[in-house]
């Protein structure tokens, strides 16, 4: 949708006043790219944000409305959305500090996998296709999280959590 609205000025500007009297700063929606970080939660933040403009935008740019998002596919951004949220706030303390960081490695490794773990946790019992798939991946990142948390129990890492 971010690649059919900012196409040409034309759309990216009727895109923009449609926002015009109903917020105090229009935006549009954001691109892909895979050397920023956090941007894919930023796209879909913004993306579930700007729903209703898109919408709205939709009524004149009909040729657009079948990559529409169905009210599930919607409900499962905002929970990826709320499955990111933790990872981006440690991607963020972590970018903003300019001294060492490595005594927080063990904190952010055990806010990492507390929420991963409560989230898991929380889809166990849900059905529906697009739950399954986030409890998927979150046990992915589990396991991929616990690659690098398990190097901290060689001699080396014991080193490394005691210097922490």
């Amino acid at each position: 949708m971010s690649i059919a609205v900012g196409a040409s000025p034309q759309r990216r500007q009727h895109f923009i006043k449609i926002q015009n009297k109903r917020v105090k700063i229009p935006t549009t929606l954001l691109y892909d790219a895979k050397t920023r970080w956090n941007l894919t939660i930023n796209m879909l933040e913004r993306s579930v944000r700007l729903r209703e403009f898109t919408k709205d935008w939709l009524q004149t740019e009909a040729e657009f409305t079948p990559p529409w998002s169905t009210p599930e596919e919607w409900r499962q951004n905002e929970s990826i959305l709320e499955v990111l949220e933790p990872i981006r706030f440690w991607t963020l303390r972590m970018s903003k500090t300019r001294g060492v960081t490595i005594c927080r490695a063990f904190q952010v490794y055990q806010d990492i996998f507390d929420h991963l773990e409560m989230q898991i946790s929380k889809l166990e019992r849900k059905p529906m296709q697009g739950k399954v798939d986030i409890r998927e991946g979150l046990v992915k990142a589990k396991l991929k999280a616990s690659s690098y948390y398990g190097k901290t129990e060689s001699p080396s890492g014991l080193l490394f959590g005691i210097g922490t």
